[in-house]
């Protein structure tokens, strides 16, 4: 037996017999090392494995713990970057260069995270509105809904950038991402029958993502047993992509808002119709492109900023690969992380471009006050939005305008222009 098949079986047989005490318990180690260790001769171990320390979860199911225990104090988006007075008409002051003076005050991250942590405890009320608004707008059975017929674009418009009610997103990102079209595919479970080049390689990189979620905690757990089992399938299904370790993050928030069978879908989709076959397989060809698309966007919306990038030598590939490949996982807070989500199901890869401009403005601002940043060092930290909402508003005027969408259309056509005539490579993206 391959070690491929080794671990199809280990995951197959834990989906099969479940893990007492799932969230709680460590689980044991089959898969890593030699595969003579199997755990159909050891039933009990991961019941033996310990349990770990007792801790309070949010809202989302993750362990409580500050951005900065984990990743490092994070860079503050203040939402006087986004709101202004004159935000309502998008192509005037929506999507203006910032100006020194935009930004006078930056909020502490003690600050915002308390008035976030405030904004959490309500949620609940909120919630209940828009769920009601919501399964107005909805008909048809779950995950095979479409919306009303008297349902606008605009309403569904209006209402994603508010924020989809966690109780219905992966409903809702059912619904918008099969407004782009679907195609069948098998069940998941069923294909963990044929060994994958790339089971490895998941099978290294499962028990590293989101481990701070209860559902991914324990080994072969249910929620790793999925996590693995979507990601096996797919790299099936498409053998040019395979699997690349941005597809984890993207993967497990999917599977925290909807099941196995149904992420496998929305993930079918967003390799087919949102283009991420570019972005995933070999060389990241959609990946360069989105790079070049942010450095002309930036060039016009953050020109302090490109320039001092420039300047440092540091390309979009030095510090957006991770926001563009994650689609802003564990780089933005979870809450944040979920309304890029409901952005990008609706309007596309574009959405992502403009958040990654979002970030830079806010150097752009901090460089006419302070002379010397670290730029790298700026960018690789966490994200904490000061306003969730402010910074996804700033989102939908910029997808608005069009002399952003110009923008973002020349630097497409350009791109095409360069790869067709083989100068791409020369591009400092």
């Amino acid at each position: 037996m391959s070690h491929a098949e080794h671990i199809c079986d280990v995951y197959v047989y834990f989906l099969r017999t479940g893990i007492q005490n799932d969230g709680l318990v460590h689980g044991c180690e089959y898969t890593r090392h030699a595969s003579e260790r199997a755990p159909w001769d050891d039933p009990d171990a991961p019941q033996r494995s310990g349990e770990r320390a007792e801790a309070s979860v949010d809202r989302y199911g993750f362990f409580h713990a500050s951005m900065s225990d984990a990743h490092g104090v994070p860079m503050v988006l203040p939402s006087s970057a986004y709101v202004t007075r004159g935000l309502r008409r998008p192509r005037a002051r929506g999507v203006k260069t910032l100006d020194s003076r935009t930004v006078r005050h930056t909020p502490t991250v003690s600050s915002v995270q308390h008035r976030r942590d405030a904004l959490a405890r309500t949620a609940d009320f909120r919630e209940l509105r828009r769920i009601r608004k919501w399964t107005h707008m909805l008909q048809g059975e779950e995950f095979h809904e479409t919306f009303r017929a008297h349902v606008r674009p605009s309403l569904v418009e209006r209402r994603v950038y508010k924020g989809v009610p966690d109780e219905m997103r992966g409903q809702v990102w059912d619904v918008l991402s099969r407004q782009r079209g679907a195609r069948d595919v098998p069940p998941w479970d069923s294909m963990l029958e044929h060994a994958s080049p790339h089971d490895v390689q998941i099978d290294l990189d499962v028990p590293r993502t989101i481990r701070g979620h209860t559902r991914f905690y324990t080994r072969y757990g249910r929620g790793q047993c999925e996590l693995f089992g979507v990601l096996h399938t797919l790299s099936l299904l498409c053998t040019e992509c395979g699997y690349c370790q941005g597809m984890g993050p993207v993967v497990a928030a999917l599977l925290l808002h909807m099941p196995a069978a149904q992420a496998l879908a929305l993930l079918v989709r967003m390799h087919d119709a949102y283009g991420f076959h570019d972005i995933w397989r070999p060389g990241f060809p959609g990946l360069r492109a989105e790079f070049f698309a942010l450095r002309e966007l930036q060039n016009v919306l953050a020109p302090r900023a490109a320039r001092a990038l420039e300047a440092a030598g540091l390309a979009p590939s030095a510090y957006a690969t991770g926001w563009l490949m994650t689609l802003f996982s564990g780089v933005l807070p979870y809450a944040t992380h979920l309304r890029v989500l409901d952005m990008f199901f609706l309007s596309g890869r574009d959405v992502l471009v403009l958040v990654a401009v979002a970030i830079v403005r806010v150097l752009d601002a901090r460089l006419a006050r302070e002379a010397h940043l670290d730029l790298l060092d700026e960018l690789s930290r966490p994200m904490l939005p000061d306003s969730d909402d402010a910074l996804c508003l700033w989102v939908q005027h910029a997808m608005q305008a069009t002399d952003v969408q110009a923008c973002l259309s020349r630097a497409r056509t350009a791109w095409a222009t360069h790869v067709d005539h083989g100068t791409d490579a020369a591009e400092f993206v």
